[in-house]
């Protein structure tokens, strides 16, 4: 896990014994046991006409990177602390920045055809 990637200061989710937590996370995001022990459940996905679910046990010092953005649940088995990491923002591209790439290729188009109108 690159540090520059995550944000600096991790979402501190403490449970007691018994405790479930849901929360949205998002792809990349991850989830450090620091003590205790947790089941986590995954946000379901579709695939053909069946679901799959992903639960999976943490115990202390165990790490999970989310696969997919949606809901995700933890349940304590026993009092835990768990640490979380967010996930990498996705980088979109602007309107403007598509914009200026598409008429990149116009703009030499133009400046060649002047050039050689200029050579005549």
């Amino acid at each position: 896990m690159r540090t520059e990637d995550r944000q600096a200061t991790p979402t501190r989710i403490q449970l007691s014994a018994g405790q479930s937590h849901s929360m949205w996370t998002a792809r990349d995001t991850v989830l450090f046991v620091q003590s205790g022990c947790i089941r986590l459940r995954e946000s379901p996905e579709w695939m053909s006409e069946t679901i799959l679910k992903t639960l999976s046990t943490l115990q202390d010092g165990q790490h999970y990177q989310i696969e997919r953005s949606g809901w995700t649940c933890l349940h304590a088995t026993k009092s835990a602390e768990v640490l979380c990491y967010a996930g990498i923002k996705p980088r979109y591209f602007s309107l403007d920045f598509i914009t200026r790439l598409l008429r990149a290729p116009t703009r030499r188009l133009r400046t060649i055809a002047a050039q050689l109108m200029a050579s005549k």
